[in-house]
């Protein structure tokens, strides 16, 4: 076999793997994350049964978005920052815009930081519980309804809530 050949096939082979391996990035994290308890994993389901009782602390929830891959999305938080009283329930938007002309399918994942209190920022509900759908040119408002639970420790006066949004119109069969 020629060193050309050799080259080519190395070649291929490693944008294959390269490739797939790019796909399969999500799920590994995933999983990483489960494991390791790292990066601050929220809840991936409503929570079911809320209870308010609202305490006398406060907290600062800063809201952060990225678009993952050069995703064709503008997407951003309404609220940059809100000050929320623990145990209380709270209500906020994000914004997602299909910069395209063709409809489009995306899906959020969040994360906690501190990564230790993630277990405590409770989401009733989450845009990032199901697939989007978005229209060309489309603008949507998504909705966050959360609670901090009352058990969050003393210490903690700030939580950042941080999504990605990623572009799955390809997982979803569409273009």
């Amino acid at each position: 076999m020629s060193s050309f050949k050799k080259t080519y096939l190395s070649l291929t082979l490693f944008t294959l793997f390269m490739f797939s391996f790019s796909y399969m990035l999500v799920p590994l994290y995933d999983i990483f994350c489960e494991i390791t308890g790292l990066n601050g994993k929220t809840n991936q389901t409503k929570v079911l049964t809320v209870r308010e009782n609202p305490t006398e602390r406060f907290v600062t929830v800063k809201f952060t978005s990225t678009v993952a891959n050069s995703a064709p999305f503008t997407f951003e938080p309404i609220d940059r920052e809100i000050i929320v009283q623990v145990g209380k329930i709270n209500n906020t938007f994000y914004t997602l815009t299909n910069n395209t002309e063709t409809v489009k399918h995306a899906t959020a994942s969040p994360s906690v930081v501190p990564h230790e209190d993630a277990e405590y920022f409770k989401k009733i509900e989450c845009f990032c519980f199901s697939q989007q759908q978005i229209n060309g040119l489309e603008t949507k408002e998504l909705p966050l309804q959360f609670i901090i639970d009352n058990e969050l420790p003393n210490d903690t006066r700030t939580l950042i809530l941080s999504y990605t949004m990623f572009n799955t119109t390809d997982q979803m069969g569409s273009k």
